[in-house]
This record gives structure tokens, sequence and C-alpha cells, in this order.
């Protein structure tokens, strides 16, 4: 169907739009209140975030050189996704917190 992969890749930027301020508004909200030294639970929190990171965007440029140019809308939302998945997984795993 013509669109569907362009219809996705705005899909996923419109979710990580809304769900990276959810999460970088509860990590900075941690950091605040968690006080110094940090504990044993926020470090291991703030070196998954950094890992995380890493590996999304790592993830994301392999996506992009390997990706044939032809398709770009298929391109777009392969490099996208891993970045998307890890901010809408956060988000989620954060909320309930």
């Amino acid at each position: 169907m013509p669109g569907a992969e362009w219809a996705r890749a705005w899909t996923q930027l419109v979710e990580i739009m809304w769900s990276a301020p959810v999460v970088i508004g509860y990590r900075t909200g941690q950091m605040l209140v968690g006080g110094w030294p940090p504990s044993a639970r926020d470090r291991r929190e703030y070196t998954r975030m950094w890992r995380e990171k890493a590996e999304a965007f790592g993830q994301a440029y392999v996506a992009a050189l390997t990706s044939p140019p032809q398709d770009v809308a298929r391109m777009a939302t392969k490099v996208v996704a891993p970045v998307h998945r890890r901010v809408v997984s956060n988000r989620r795993r954060l909320s309930r917190r």
C-alpha cells in the first residue's frame, strides 16, 4: 500500500516526540530528588540510560548505512525504529513507578 511506510515513520516520530519529554522529566526529577551520592538503583538507571542511547543510535546508524537508498520511506522507518522502541519502552517502564 503506497504511503504506509511513510505513515509508520511519522507515527514513530510522533511517539518519540511525545514520549521523550516524559522520560527526560522523570529522569531529571529522579536526579534532583535522588540526592548525592546516587543510590544503587539510580546508578543502574543512569548506566542504562547511557547504554541504551549508544545502542539505539548505533543501530540507527547501521540501518542507515545498510538500507537501500531507493526506498527512502522504508529506510526512514528502519532508522527511527531502534530509537522509537527504546523511548516508548522507557516511557512505559518509568510511568509504572
